[in-house]
């Protein structure tokens, strides 16, 4: 089973203009990570940046309420939700 979580990074970036002058422009970007634990997903994102040039920060990591990414390679849910939803594995889900 995944867990998906949410990265805040901090970027500050640096840009010259024509005249020399030098810009910085301060970013925040959120990142979705597939890991088993906050530790985990951090150490994602840190591989993820360690050749930016420029300098970042990992700001916050919280659990996503993201419970499956679909893309194209994907295949049919499974519907293996947990008892709390109160739907079982064989149980014929009506989503009209």
């Amino acid at each position: 089973m995944h867990k998906y979580y949410e990265a805040v990074v901090s970027l500050k970036l640096e840009s010259e203009n024509s005249r020399g002058d030098v810009k910085i422009k301060n970013l925040k970007e959120v990142y979705l990570v597939d890991a088993m634990s906050i530790t985990e997903a951090e150490a994602k994102v840190v591989e993820l940046f360690k050749n930016f040039s420029q300098e970042f920060s990992v700001v916050s990591i919280r659990g996503s309420k993201i419970i499956e990414v679909i893309t194209p390679e994907s295949k049919t849910p499974s519907y293996s939700l947990n008892t709390k939803n109160n739907i079982s594995k064989d149980e014929n889900l009506d989503l009209e």
